[in-house]
């Protein structure tokens, strides 16, 4: 079964990151304002950066993507584990790029209906996979339920696509391109265009077109590829450059939209 929704591209300075706990003590300038108990957050480009976290992250020196995961967890946006570990390298699951996109764009669960048979309410991403879910793509199972697949890899053309869906409601002036003008833009930027899912071009190609995203040394852009933390961190760090002010509310619409993917297994659904 094939994920569908958002996901960005490895490149030299896009890259995710997990979601480990210790932010820092830092008056230091940034492109988020965090007050308090990050009910607020804004993002320009005169950010003070308000909180009381102690960094102390101990496997991230000299690391490639070691200034954009201090940058986060200055924010409150990127936590360590509770041996001070960030584990840069290693694949960021769905859920943990879920709970990096609903601290980011300050997310909240208002739902006490469970969405996905796989995410109970005992697990400890459900707030965040509830939160963050009209931004994420689910998987039909068999019996018309719901699954999110919480512990898979987030690949890097849904990664794109969760977050340019966020975008388009923090920032008018972000338009999703057309499938024609996308399919166009995507085949003159990378090698293997084709293998970007059709449904998913426009978002991927509106990423493309803002700049959140390219290719690799080979001109590819590796679509169906799980990022690593660390490219996460360098990914979210990128968008906080952008003047966002944000105040998404999450959503409560059940999971619906166009499907795709193996159906020989369960249907795709990209999320509404």
């Amino acid at each position: 079964m094939k994920k569908l929704l958002a996901t960005v591209s490895v490149f030299s300075i896009l890259s995710l990151s997990a979601v480990p706990a210790f932010a820092a003590d830092n008056n230091g300038t940034g492109n988020i304002h965090i007050k308090g108990n990050h009910n607020q957050i804004k993002i320009d480009n005169n950010t003070k950066v308000e909180n009381n976290f102690n960094i102390n992250l101990v496997d991230i020196g000299g690391h490639w993507a070691e200034k954009y995961i201090k940058d986060l967890v200055s924010k409150g946006v990127l936590q360590g584990d509770e041996n001070h570990n960030f584990n840069p390298d290693q694949h960021v699951t769905r859920e943990q790029f879920a709970a990096m996109v609903a601290r980011m764009f300050n997310l909240k669960n208002t739902s006490t209906v469970q969405d996905f048979n796989d995410v109970p309410q005992k697990r400890w991403s459900f707030s965040v996979v509830e939160a963050t879910k009209d931004y994420f793509d689910a998987f039909k199972d068999l019996n018309g339920g719901y699954d999110f697949h919480p512990a898979e890899g987030a690949q890097r053309q849904d990664v794109t696509v969760t977050l340019v869906k966020v975008l388009l409601k923090l920032n008018p002036t972000i338009q999703l391109m057309d499938a024609g003008s996308a399919d166009q833009l995507l085949h003159s930027k990378f090698k293997d265009a084709d293998n970007i899912a059709s449904v998913l071009r426009p978002y991927v190609a509106t990423a493309v077109q803002n700049n959140l995203i390219q290719g690799d040394d080979q001109g590819r852009f590796n679509p169906d590829r799980t990022l690593t933390r660390a490219e996460s961190a360098a990914l979210l760090d990128r968008i906080s450059d952008m003047n966002i002010v944000v105040s998404v509310p999450s959503g409560s619409t059940t999971v619906s939209g166009s499907t795709y993917g193996d159906s020989s297994v369960t249907g795709s659904t990209y999320g509404k």
